[in-house]
């Protein structure tokens, strides 16, 4: 199936692209040269997935900070008890179990930090924190982002350009982009970094009238060599949906 983006997504295809992340949901491609540019990931939203952390971690020795508030051990030690529960279901208790195992294994490495706070919100909430919150907790410039937060990054696109000089390469999940699609045309006309992927979520629809897809994961890179000559998708790329074929991306000329 197809999918179209307006002419504005002007890709610029790097040319070292790998994938980082586990096979389907989760993967991002981004560029070699911006990871081996980078001396922290800061990836915002994991819930029960942080292979994209473990993979950046194998490929560059950086320190991690993922920030989500929706998850913690305690967390998963409760699903591991409540799927005890339901012992007649030994594939549940022992999906909960792995994590958990691989929670800790992760999380106790000593440059590795699980920051319990949703980002986005500028509230007296202590699960909150803004965006600049994260960014004035460390002073380096040589920042790669990950960033999937169910629709809470439109909140912080302006802080992303303002911030620009810090940022090595970034990955980017927009939600919801036939609302959001004003907003997405300002950030990628003002952010300096080169957009050189993009790929369309198959778990999400594709708006009928002119084939815009509803969920966006776009790569951008501060170091990489780029192309003008691209197709899209990428053969690195796999359908976040592995039931389902990947959607052919076309950008509007």
């Amino acid at each position: 199936m197809k999918a179209h983006l307006p002419n504005f997504f002007s890709v610029k295809q790097a040319r070292d692209l790998v994938r980082i992340g586990k096979k389907y949901d989760g993967g991002y491609l981004v560029s070699q040269s911006d990871i081996e540019k980078s001396e922290i990931l800061i990836g915002l939203g994991i819930n029960d997935d942080w292979s994209f952390e473990e993979d950046f971690l194998s490929r560059k020795k950086v320190c991690i900070f993922a920030y989500d508030a929706s998850v913690s051990k305690e967390y998963f030690i409760k699903k591991v008890i409540k799927s005890i529960m339901r012992i007649d279901n030994l594939k549940i208790f022992f999906h909960w179990l792995k994590v958990l195992l691989k929670y800790n294994r992760f999380f106790s490495q000593s440059n590795v930090h699980h920051i319990q706070k949703f980002v986005g919100l500028n509230t007296e909430s202590r699960a909150y924190c803004t965006f600049l919150n994260v960014l004035n907790a460390t002073e380096s410039k040589n920042i790669f982002l990950k960033i999937d937060i169910e629709g809470s990054e439109y909140r912080f696109l302006n802080d992303i350009i303002s911030n620009e000089e810090r940022i090595t390469g970034m990955v980017i999940e927009l939600h919801d982009v036939d609302i959001h699609l004003k907003e997405i045309e300002e950030f990628l006309n003002q952010f300096s970094l080169n957009l050189v992927h993009a790929h369309a979520n198959n778990f999400a629809p594709i708006r009928e009238d002119d084939g815009l897809p509803l969920v966006l994961e776009l790569t951008f890179s501060k170091y990489s060599d780029v192309s003008n000559d691209f197709k899209l998708p990428h053969k690195l790329d796999m359908p976040n949906n592995k039931n389902f074929e990947d959607y052919k991306l076309i950008v509007n000329k």
